[in-house]
């Protein structure tokens, strides 16, 4: 889901205009408006010295804990990509009880959360870390 402090309004032009014409287009997912900024001071998003929100990702669990949080400053955008690898690493945790080291992939093992499963780890992959 999206979330913008711009008001509904906003959301449908940018909608109903093509991405070849600076528009969003027709995005696949719920764009949510935050024009009171109560979800934005939540997240503690609102650049400090403008009226824009940082742009902001986070992974949030079944029970409503932030598991992952990327916020970025105004020049820089985010990746997608990444999201989608937290999502797994989320998934696959939730799934086997294991974690997911630095530089985790999907199809790749996890990591039982204890000593001697980071050492066994470490031991069964060091050849590709």
């Amino acid at each position: 889901m999206g979330i913008s402090i711009d008001d509904t309004e906003s959301h449908a032009k940018w909608r109903q205009t093509a991405i070849s014409e600076g528009g969003i287009g027709e995005v696949q997912y719920p764009l949510l408006s935050d024009p009171d900024r109560a979800l934005t001071n939540s997240y503690n998003v609102l650049h400090e010295e403008t009226t824009f929100a940082l742009r902001g990702s986070f992974l949030i669990d079944k029970e409503g804990t932030v598991q992952h949080q990327v916020v970025n400053n105004l020049p820089l955008g985010r990746d997608i990509d990444e999201m989608l690898r937290i999502v797994d690493a989320l998934q696959f945790h939730e799934e086997h009880g294991e974690v997911c080291p630095a530089g985790w992939a999907s199809g790749k093992p996890g990591m039982t959360p204890t000593p001697e499963g980071v050492a066994q780890y470490l031991s069964d992959n060091a050849d590709s870390l």
